[in-house]
């Protein structure tokens, strides 16, 4: 496997630098460490010179393919990273804010928030509260 030519490098070091983190998600399935072991591939195990240096020849779009992202990966991830779709497609606030309950996305968003940080005892009290639902 290539290491992946300079642009394909900085353009992955950029977006791992920018990436937001998601709390909610595991470590080991995350955008970042998906991105990492694309930036760093490993060697193969037998490792010829002949074979090395045919690597170093590749062209851009082959190195990058061997890092396992083609450049419409890389600008795919770019576009969202910048959200051009949200910005370019926004979503009508009938849509964000149903009749039947406003409040409903802004409290998805609140808990994914408040669910990572909670502790053992918040956890139980929320799903009392959840069983009970005193108003």
């Amino acid at each position: 496997m290539a290491k992946p030519t300079p642009s394909t490098t900085t353009r992955l070091t950029h977006l791992l630098k920018h990436w937001p983190t998601d709390k909610v998600r595991p470590a080991s399935v995350s955008v970042q460490t998906y991105l990492q072991s694309r930036l760093h591939p490993q060697q193969p195990q037998n490792g010829k010179k002949a074979a090395s240096s045919q690597q170093q020849q590749q062209p851009a779009a082959a190195a990058a393919a061997a890092a396992g992202l083609s450049q419409a990966s890389l600008n795919a991830l770019t576009s969202l990273l910048e959200d051009r779709y949200a910005r370019r497609y926004p979503l009508p606030p009938s849509l964000r804010h149903p009749a039947s309950n406003p409040q409903h996305y802004e409290n998805v968003i609140r808990e994914f928030d408040e669910a990572p940080d909670r502790d053992w005892f918040g956890r139980l009290r929320k799903r009392v509260a959840g069983m009970l639902r005193l108003k």
